[in-house]
Order: structure tokens, then C-alpha cells, then sequence
């Protein structure tokens, strides 16, 4: 098996591939890296005879120029999410296949979309400044809130609102979903999922959690209208990509001071210095840490690394693949 890495170094590639992983790669055959120069020629350069092409965040795409330079090129390994910024045409032509961490990514952004909710809910932030830095005590008029109970909207019914709707179920939650494809009778069951219309589920989630892969069909999918919906004390959360929503429309929601926000994802990030967001006292921010978390990056790259052996050297199937139909649904960015 012959390793092209496609990883800057830097802090990324430390978290991800650390000594012990690029080992295991070297006992599998060759690696080579692009190092500290990054642009196309110099991958273009070095990819030679690789079998496998590895990425990461802002790696570049696996466009026509690469692929022909790398002839023996047989799987694209991504060591993080979503594959879209990534694959081509051109590669699915000529049978390249991928793989990504996107499962494993997607369970530790539900835990930070779960942690945000909870934070938000109990206004932890909030309390916890105010006794760190004013040594202010609570008031009997201070308000905290519950999940437990609660009637909860998940935009898009994706791996990550899977995982966040599994570990919401001890709280004995409400579930709405909206999704343009029907969700499998099996999970409404289990889970007790009712599918509903977006303007619907505004209407009477509690709280709402956008899960959804920005695409052109997506791009400010949310805006006045449905914010206009959303009830008095409501939590918003959005930790999926910024752009899904009008960010506009949401400052001047927000401003009003109707309902709440716990945000992770801005557009554009970071946030501009003049952002609204900063001074609004309803809103959480968050600089789009929801998921994955810095200590299990290494073993998500880990199980990457076996698999691309167990397939290239050993002939076994794949089992985090992406095919071209579920890259396409993926976000762009």
C-alpha cells in the first residue's frame, strides 16, 4: 500500500497523525507527504504511484490534474467529514472510491450539539461568569431550563441528528423531524419521530436544532419567515454550516429578544468584528467546536488508516464509504 498525505503540517495533521499513526502507515508500504508546500504542483510532483490519496480539512480537491499524475490511484482516505470539497467527476469516472470519518465525526458533533443545549438551557455560561468574574451570587429570580420533557424540531434527519436524537431519548423528549426524504417507519418507532414540515416544526419545537448539509438547495433555507414562528422562550441551535441560515434575519429575530440561540457556525466565520451577535445577551456563541473533539481525532484517522489496508492489501470491503450519490448530499464547504 502506497500513502500519498495530503495534510499540511501544523496543529491538524499533529491531531490526527501523530507519530504512532504515521507508523502503522509505514508498516503498511510507502508514505509520502506534500510537507510544508502545499499547492497542487507540488502534490502533482510527489503523488507518483500512490494508491491512496489522504486528506484533510483544506486539503485540495482530487481534480483531473492530480488524478493524472496519479494513475495507480485506487482510494481516496479523508480523515475528517463531509467529502464534497474533496472528490470530482473525474474520480468517480475513473473508480476511485472514498472513505471518511463522517460517522465517527458526527456521533462527537451530536455530543456538542447536546452539551450546547443543555448549557443553553441551564444558562450555565451565563452563571458561570457572573459568580467567576463578579463573584455574583444566585437571586431567587434567576430562571433555568430543562430538556427533560421538552418538544425538540431537528432539521434534516442526517448522521448527526441520528445521534442526537438517540441521546435525547432519557429525557423523555418530543421529536420532530422535517426531511424532504420520508424517514424509515423503523426509527419514527423507535425514536417516536413525527416527520413534520419545516413551518410546522418552527411552529412547535421548544427547541430546534439545524442539522442540515448547505448545498444550493439549502443556502438560507431558514430566515424571517420561519423565525417569525418560532415561539416565545425558544432555544435555537444551529451547528451544521452558517450559511443554511439568513444570518440577517436571525440578528434581527434575535435583537427582539423573543427566543434564544446557542450558535456554533457563523456566515461568514469568524463572525465580522461588527457582528450584532456579540452584543446580543440571548445568544451563545460558540467558534464552530461542536465537533470532533481534539482528543479523538487520532483514532478516528486510526481506524481510516486500518481500513484503507484492510482494502488495498487485503481485498476486504469497505466500510465507511462514501459513494458519488451520498458525496453529492454532503456540504460543499
Amino acid at each position: 500500500m502506497k500513502t500519498f498525505i495530503a495534510v499540511k503540517n501544523g496543529q491538524m495533521k499533529k491531531d490526527f497523525l501523530p507519530e504512532r499513526n504515521i507508523e502503522l502507515l509505514k508498516s503498511f508500504g510507502e508514505v509520502r507527504e506534500c510537507g510544508a508546500d502545499y499547492d497542487k504542483k507540488n502534490i502533482i510532483d510527489k503523488i507518483g504511484d500512490a494508491d491512496i490519496y489522504m486528506t484533510a480539512w483544506g486539503s485540495p480537491r482530487l481534480d483531473r490534474e492530480i488524478l493524472d499524475a496519479a494513475p495507480n490511484l485506487k482510494l481516496l482516505v479523508h480523515i475528517c467529514g463531509t467529502v464534497a470539497p474533496y472528490v470530482s467527476d473525474e474520480m468517480w469516472d475513473r473508480g476511485v472510491r472514498a472513505i471518511s470519518g463522517n460517522i465517527f465525526l458526527a456521533e462527537s458533533t451530536a455530543e456538542g450539539v447536546f452539551s450546547y443545549i443543555l448549557a443553553a438551557q441551564r444558562e450555565i455560561p451565563r452563571y458561570s461568569d457572573a459568580l467567576h468574574d463578579r463573584k455574583q451570587w444566585k437571586t431567587s429570580s434567576d430562571v433555568s431550563r430543562s430538556l427533560l420533557g421538552k418538544t425538540v424540531g431537528v432539521v434534516s434527519y442526517g448522521a448527526v441528528a441520528r445521534h442526537l436524537i438517540k441521546m435525547m431519548q432519557p429525557f423523555r423528549v418530543k421529536v420532530l423531524v422535517y426531511d424532504i426524504v420520508d424517514i424509515p417507519e423503523a426509527d419514527k418507532k423507535a425514536y417516536g419521530i413525527e416527520q413534520v414540515s419545516l413551518e410546522d416544526l418552527f411552529r412547535r419545537a421548544e427547541i430546534i436544532s439545524v442539522q442540515t448539509p448547505l448545498n444550493d438547495a439549502t443556502h438560507h433555507l431558514i430566515g424571517k419567515r420561519l423565525f417569525d414562528l418560532i415561539q416565545p422562550d425558544a432555544l435555537f441551535v444551529n451547528a451544521a454550516r452558517g450559511a443554511v441560515i439568513d444570518q440577517s434575519a436571525l440578528e434581527d429575530a434575535l435583537a427582539e429578544g423573543r427566543f434564544r440561540a446557542a450558535l456554533d457556525v457563523y456566515d461568514p466565520e469568524p463572525p465580522t468584528e461588527n457582528c450584532r451577535l456579540f452584543d446580543l445577551p440571548n445568544v451563545l456563541m460558540m467558534p464552530h467546536m461542536a465537533g470532533p473533539t481534539t482528543d479523538i481525532r487520532k483514532e478516528i484517522a486510526l481506524e481510516m488508516i486500518k481500513e484503507a489496508h484492510e482494502f488495498i492489501d487485503l481485498g476486504k470491503p469497505l466500510r465507511n464509504e462514501i459513494t458519488a450519490a451520498a458525496a453529492r448530499k454532503m456540504s460543499e464547504h
